[in-house]
């Protein structure tokens, strides 16, 4: 049986960690998927809002349409700066022309701050280019000193392009200079300007995003979180078993320990008094003959009743108990007489019986009763360890029951064991003392039967003070 539970633990165990690990890695995994989703999509919010303030900002300054636009004023660019960014946005085969001359009118064409008497004239076409008015203006004004965007007007575009991606988290936003360090983290989105003629990064941050992120493998947590659950419940069911089984293969082992010692006693005391009789002239003594006989009558009595509990083993193991005879009206108070006459030529065994019963007969199975009160009754016996072995046994009926009080001055039973002792092959330990001898099917027993004649068996027991069986019978 050890050897069968450590090869179950070695599989339920490792099995148990494995599935757990997988959760843990699938929830990480799902947790680092969301993350990622939200960092893309807030960090393109971010840049779209950039672009559109900035154009809101130029708009203060210049007019803005649909297929061109004008300054004012001449517009200040880094040429080196502004090849890059543009180069970047622009890759259709427009026309470059690069002019050896200073260029008066800054409606058509952009000066070029640090090399001298160059200047860039470009036909940019806005939508045939491929981009959207917003873009074309953000990626050209982006790239002059005064197109810093304020960031309250930063964080209100923001805010609309978050919420056009249904992200309502609120968030802290700010501009820094090119020259700062951001620690990257969860949570921290960061957008620079690299080719601007006054570079600033932007970073926006999320306070709310872990719980937001949780929100999103909730399903996934509790799906988890009960399959976990179903596995501690599975591990603890099955450890239920087999301590239920261990418990079980002991106690049948000290079953057939007890069935076989008993067995022997009165297989040799027959043995015995046989030999007595034949060997050594005991038949000629009458007396001798008629004491030697009782006895063996007494020890094949104790056999079928071992055989008996036998039977009751077997059926009990196939689930059949039936009932032995057939119903009929009996009178309890003469059922029990039957079953006390058994017991009162015991030594020391006195016996009380009260009946007050206005309903003088039942309609029952008259053997299985006599099976039952005699097994409670030799149980009271067995399990008073003083001298004088007093058992009452009261009869009370209600209007719908008949109850069966059968009570002992024994040693009485822990709390603790009571909820077991209507269990197969159970027995209530009592330190060392095996002269008590029984096999721990007589209560199984008689709870069956019980139960068969649609009635209930309860216990009230008190350590030292003595033990009280009662059974309730339906009168119908």
């Amino acid at each position: 049986m050890d050897a069968i539970i450590k090869r179950i633990w070695w599989i339920v165990v490792p099995t148990a960690l494995a599935v757990l690990a997988f959760q843990l890695y699938w929830l990480r995994s799902s947790w680092r998927s969301q993350e990622e989703s939200f960092t893309q999509v807030a960090s393109d919010a971010l840049a779209k809002a950039r672009d559109r303030a900035v154009v809101e900002s130029v708009k203060k300054i210049g007019n803005a349409t649909d297929s061109s636009f004008k300054l004012s004023s001449s517009v200040s660019i880094n040429s080196d700066s502004y090849k890059g960014y543009m180069d970047s946005l622009m890759k259709q085969n427009d026309q470059v022309t690069v002019i050896k001359k200073v260029t008066k009118s800054p409606a058509d064409s952009l000066h070029l701050s640090g090399k001298k008497d160059t200047v860039i004239q470009k036909d940019i076409d806005p939508i045939r280019a491929g981009l959207d008015m917003t873009q074309f203006l953000a990626s050209v004004f982006v790239l002059s000193d005064f197109t810093r965007p304020d960031t309250a007007l930063l964080a209100k575009k923001y805010r609309e392009e978050l919420k056009n991606r249904h992200i309502l988290l609120p968030f802290q936003l700010t501009i820094y200079n090119k020259d700062t360090t951001i620690t990257k983290a969860p949570g921290v989105i960061a957008l620079g300007t690299p080719h601007s003629g006054n570079p600033m990064l932007v970073v926006a941050r999320f306070p709310g995003l872990n719980s937001m992120l949780l929100l999103k493998i909730l399903w996934p947590i509790i799906l988890s979180f009960l399959l976990v659950l179903l596995i501690i419940g599975c591990i603890w069911t099955l450890w239920r078993i087999i301590v239920r089984q261990k418990k079980l293969e002991v106690m049948k082992n000290d079953f057939i320990s007890n069935i076989t010692h008993e067995l022997k006693t009165p297989v040799a005391i027959l043995s015995a008094t046989n030999e007595a009789l034949l060997a050594f002239g005991g038949i000629n003594d009458p007396e001798k003959t008629a004491r030697y006989l009782r006895l063996g009558q007494d020890e094949i009595r104790k056999l079928q009743g071992l055989v008996d509990n036998i039977m009751a083993l077997t059926r009990l193991e196939h689930g059949d108990d039936d009932m032995t005879g057939e119903m009929a009206a009996i009178a309890p108070a003469d059922l029990l007489k039957a079953v006390v006459s058994r017991f009162t030529g015991l030594p020391g065994v006195h016996i009380d019986l009260d009946t007050q019963l206005q309903q003088e007969t039942i309609l029952t199975y008259p053997a299985a009763l006599k099976t039952i009160f005699s097994n409670l009754v030799d149980n009271a016996i067995k399990y008073t360890t003083t001298p004088e072995k007093r058992v009452a046994i009261q009869v009370r009926e209600t209007e719908q029951y008949i109850i069966f009080f059968i009570k002992d001055q024994g040693m009485g039973i822990d709390k603790q064991h009571q909820p077991f002792i209507f269990d197969r092959f159970y027995r209530v330990p009592h330190g060392d003392i095996h002269e008590v001898k029984g096999h721990g099917l007589g209560l199984s027993h008689v709870k069956s039967l019980v139960t068969r004649l649609n009635g209930t068996i309860t216990v009230e027991s008190t350590p030292g003070q003595g033990t009280t069986f009662i059974i309730q019978l339906k009168k119908s």
